[in-house]
């Protein structure tokens, strides 16, 4: 199974959106400054289409031939940001509840 890069990015925010979105109301949010992220990619040189270097993320099962694809670690910090260059705020789930008490 073959993932491209651009698409495990967009899984990311996808699922960083949905943790913002879930955080709504909350009594507590996570801010999230950067995300660590440290992938294993093949790099394939394609020739047919519109060709060029192309990076794929390798799945705990994928296997790159080392006649086609040469492997790397990969590793990116990214800072979180919404549309409006704000910060992103996560938190549990609705199910989740946090209770603060004074002792």
């Amino acid at each position: 199974m073959e993932i491209r890069l651009a698409d495990a990015l967009k899984a990311l925010r996808n699922e960083l959106a949905d943790a913002s979105l879930q955080a709504a109301g909350q009594p507590v949010r996570l801010l999230v400054e950067t995300v660590d992220l440290e992938l294993q990619v093949a790099v394939t040189n394609a020739k047919e289409g519109g060709g060029g270097v192309k990076f794929w993320v390798l799945t705990a099962d994928g296997k790159a031939s080392a006649s086609t694809a040469v492997t790397h670690t990969v590793s990116l910090q990214l800072k979180a940001e919404t549309a409006d260059g704000g910060r992103v705020l996560t938190g549990s789930g609705t199910d989740d509840k946090v209770h603060l008490t004074d002792d």
